[in-house]
């Protein structure tokens, strides 16, 4: 599997990606940013922090950037708070890992500004992957609508097909779902009932323990850092999904369809209704190549 992943390196193009992340909560945002980082699939154009304390979320994304060796991946700090939704005021526990020579970088605090900037300077080629709630995204649609014909599209780990609850960055902000899902842009929602499944195996968890690389490193100690915090063990790994299905599209069975968001109900609010419709402009997530997911994910954690 793995040669066959390298082969196929050379036959296509990088894809021009900027990663919306709410890292410093759960540990699946490090895994994605570091997925994103070390794939020579990707054109990593930036990095934006959404939630609450985003400049801290922005210090801990520059953290794993550098070990990853990107240090020069722009990072931006975005908005902390949801559209219309209660406050958030948690503070990102993973944070708790930043040292002082980590706090020295001030990230820009123009985290809406710059993904304007970036989806405008790459007309139909970027790819907007969202790991938290959509409120940078939804806001830059409604300072500037003509961004919902020039980004390519936007794929977000968001909402869910037929669990009894809100998924979480649909329930954080719902508004700002609904401005992304009711747009123009393309979308792809990579949705909570098929990520659950993205259980991180054993044998992958215990060669992160042991391996000597400083990304490694630096996963492990957020991983035991998440299990202290959580009692859990085996990560779920959310949304290295969506990052890979935003690489790879055909890791994917999708279905054509236009999603609804419940924005009034008081047990429902952040509920996303999702109907087939071969006019959408939206697909969700059905099915996934396990295999070849957790191939990708081993290339990006282990190889040179």
């Amino acid at each position: 599997m793995l040669e066959r992943l390298k082969a196929a390196k050379g036959a296509t193009m990088a894809v021009k990606i900027v990663l919306d992340t709410d890292i410093g909560d759960n540990v699946d945002d490090a895994f994605a940013l570091t997925l994103t980082a070390r794939l020579p699939e990707v054109e990593l154009l930036g990095v934006v922090t959404v939630g609450s304390a985003p400049t801290l979320r922005a210090q801990l994304a520059r953290k794993v950037l550098s070990a990853c060796g990107r240090v020069t991946v722009p990072v931006a700090a975005g908005s902390a708070q949801p559209l219309v939704a209660e406050p958030l005021r948690h503070f990102p526990d993973q944070a708790a890992l930043l040292e002082t020579v980590d706090r020295v970088f001030v990230p820009p605090a123009d985290g809406v500004d710059f993904l304007r900037a970036v989806i405008r300077q790459n007309p139909a080629e970027l790819t907007v992957v969202t790991l938290g709630m959509l409120t940078n995204v939804a806001l830059a649609f409604r300072i500037e609508p003509g961004l919902t014909r020039l980004v390519k599209k936007v794929v977000m780990m968001a909402g869910a097909m037929g669990l009894p609850y809100a998924e979480t960055n649909a329930r954080r902000d719902p508004e700002a779902i609904h401005i992304v899902v009711s747009s123009p842009a393309p979308f792809t929602l990579v949705p909570k009932d098929i990520t659950q499944h993205a259980v991180m195996p054993e044998g992958m968890l215990e060669r992160l323990r042991t391996h000597e690389s400083p990304w490694c490193q630096l996963l492990w100690q957020l991983t035991t850092l998440w299990q202290r915090s959580t009692g859990a063990v085996l990560p779920v790994l959310n949304d290295p999904l969506a990052v890979a299905i935003a690489l790879f599209p055909d890791l994917a069975e999708t279905e054509r369809v236009r999603v609804e968001v419940e924005l009034r109900g008081e047990q429902t609010k952040g509920c996303t209704v999702i109907t087939a419709d071969p006019t959408g402009n939206g697909e969700v997530v059905k099915s996934v190549d396990w295999q070849r997911f957790w191939a990708l994910m081993e290339q990006a954690l282990f190889s040179d």
